[in-house]
């Protein structure tokens, strides 16, 4: 029967399978350096129950097994839900009690706006969130963008949330590296937030014009010089079409041809958007075999009743900023005619804009695809909606939302992927750099898209919060990370609710202790059931002891 000692941090690789001796496993601690990783308290038993039902499996049998926690135990981490029951083993959770039960930290950032071109103004919204019992005036803020800084201050009440916006113009184009800092004495590695984004010259549209296309949605497209149009006839089309493009607008099309929607499912799949205006002729059957592979609803016969424009879904954030002053009623002559909409369990979207019989005039997906679906027709004899002042903004705002982008920050070990849209420039890895990083992340394919995949065990040990450079022989583009918020929250268990929670998983054999006031050194009293050779150990001198005696005497 094996003696040892089975010794981790929260990294949980292969290094720390390994069972140790006692002067391996001081030499160990000695060594050991605290960092930001999360991880649950019921992954960590799961995985040390694991990895010693393994040893048993492979023939070095190990007796009764004490399990030793040392931990704040917060509660956000120290979740028993999923703890395998364990009625002969010992565990030991020791709570170790923070003299300051305060935090202050920055929980998350994000932008009013997905568009990132020359010119536009930037409202970058920070949360804060203030974990202590006092409340915090004047607290800085400094933001970094480049090398542009500026500092707000905020006040933040006691056990709650504020969220302060920082507003700016963006001037240039390329890669732009930032980073929000907060100062704050507990808990360090939460009070910076790194994000990073990219900021295009242009953006580029294909028109497929059917046998009803209408001039006036290249022609408002021409009016802006960031958006790049090309406009091809619908039997001209070839996959090569696609190269480069971040919408497609179907304008006037009655058929959509098998090939054609393969590609654009494709395309869809692949993050690209797609907008279909139909024809007035719609033909059924191909369209709405397209429509149910994008997740839209089926468009039926058409209705001329009740076909005015009602109302606009203001609070949508396709809408966002787009309107001074929101009317609740409308009353807008524009719809002569329109196509029902068929709903049905597989169709997943919103509507933007209704009419007043109550059906969808203006649709866009709720999923993973940016497609947006017309119930009419922009020809004349549907009516008048191309000469109303909402027709140019909407189709506007399709296109600034169609502008392809990752994601501005991903927490380290719980989001996965990261798209590269465009395909790398040469055969060489990717490689994720910093000034003391060098990473190669495995790279997935899915679609049209290759997804950097950043949420594996290698990954999650050698990747620290920051900026990074996507380099293979050139910059492909940048990528943030910042370590998980879930620790940052200092509500904790108490010793009795962790003893009471493992209990109640089937662990039968529990003793909480508590370390307190700051205590640098404290005696853990463990108990050591079933020690046997102690017993042999003293059964022997016993009998030879008596063997002794009896001799003498006999003698």
């Amino acid at each position: 029967m094996s003696t040892g000692i089975l010794l981790h941090t929260n990294q949980l690789n292969g290094i720390e399978k390994r069972i140790l001796t006692k002067v391996e496993a001081l030499d160990y601690l000695d060594k050991i350096v605290p960092g930001p990783m999360v991880r649950q308290l019921e992954d960590i038993i799961s995985w040390q129950q694991g990895v010693l039902d393994k040893e048993n499996e492979t023939g070095r049998k190990i007796g009764t097994r004490q399990y030793i926690y040392l931990s704040d135990f917060q509660k956000n981490t120290s979740k028993a839900d999923a703890f395998k029951a364990d009625p002969s083993n010992f565990y030991y959770p020791i709570k170790l009690t923070p003299q300051e039960q305060s935090n202050l930290f920055i929980d998350s950032i994000w932008f009013s706006s997905p568009v990132h071109k020359v010119g536009s103004s930037k409202e970058l919204s920070i949360r804060l969130i203030n974990e202590s019992e006092e409340d915090l005036t004047n607290v800085e803020v400094k933001f970094t963008l480049d090398k542009v800084q500026r500092d707000v201050f905020v006040d933040v009440p006691a056990k709650d949330k504020t969220i302060t916006t920082i507003n700016y113009t963006e001037k240039t184009k390329g890669y732009k590296n930032g980073k929000i800092t907060v100062n704050d004495k507990q808990l360090f590695w939460d009070d910076d937030y790194y994000f990073s984004y990219f900021v295009d010259q242009k953006l580029d549209i294909l028109i497929i014009n059917g046998e009803d296309a209408s001039q006036t949605v290249e022609q408002i497209y021409s009016l802006e010089a960031f958006y790049t149009v090309k406009a091809i006839p619908q039997g001209s089309f070839t996959l090569d079409a696609l190269n480069g493009v971040e919408l497609v607008v179907l304008n006037g099309v009655n058929e959509i041809p098998s090939g054609l929607s393969e590609n654009l499912v494709s395309f869809a799949e692949s993050s690209g958007s797609i907008a279909l205006f139909p024809g007035k002729k719609i033909d059924s059957q191909s369209a709405n075999s397209f429509l149910t592979k994008i997740q839209l609803p089926a468009l039926g016969r058409t209705i001329a009743q009740g076909t005015k424009i009602r109302k606009v879904i203001y609070e949508d954030p396709f809408f966002l900023g787009m309107f001074d002053k929101e009317k609740e009623e409308l009353n807008l002559p524009a719809i002569t005619q329109a196509y029902s909409v068929a709903n049905s369990s597989s169709a997943k979207y919103l509507d933007l804009i209704t009419m007043q019989n109550g059906q969808p005039l203006l649709m866009r997906s709720n999923n993973a695809f940016n497609a947006y679906l017309f119930a009419s027709s922009l020809d004349q004899s549907f009516g008048n909606f191309t000469s109303e002042s909402l027709y140019p903004a909407v189709l506007l705002r399709m296109a600034e939302l169609s502008q392809r982008s990752g994601p501005i920050a991903l927490t380290i070990g719980k989001d996965a992927f990261y798209p590269l849209f465009e395909k790398p420039a040469t055969e060489n890895p990717v490689h994720l750099k910093s000034k003391k990083v060098d990473f190669i992340p495995r790279i997935e394919k899915r679609g049209l898209i290759s997804y950097l995949i950043l949420n594996g065990a290698e990954a999650i040990e050698n990747l620290p919060a920051g900026n990074y450079d996507l380099v293979d022989d050139d910059k492909q583009g940048v990528v943030s990370l910042n370590y998980n918020r879930s620790e940052s929250s200092v509500e904790y268990a108490s010793s009795s609710e962790i003893e009471t929670s493992m209990k109640e998983a089937g662990i039968e054999n529990v003793s909480s202790k508590e370390i307190t006031q700051g205590q640098s050194l404290a005696k853990i009293d463990i108990e050591k059931p079933f020690e046997y050779w102690r017993l042999c150990v003293i059964l022997a001198l016993v009998f030879l002891l008596g063997e002794m005696v009896v001799l003498k005497f006999l003698k």
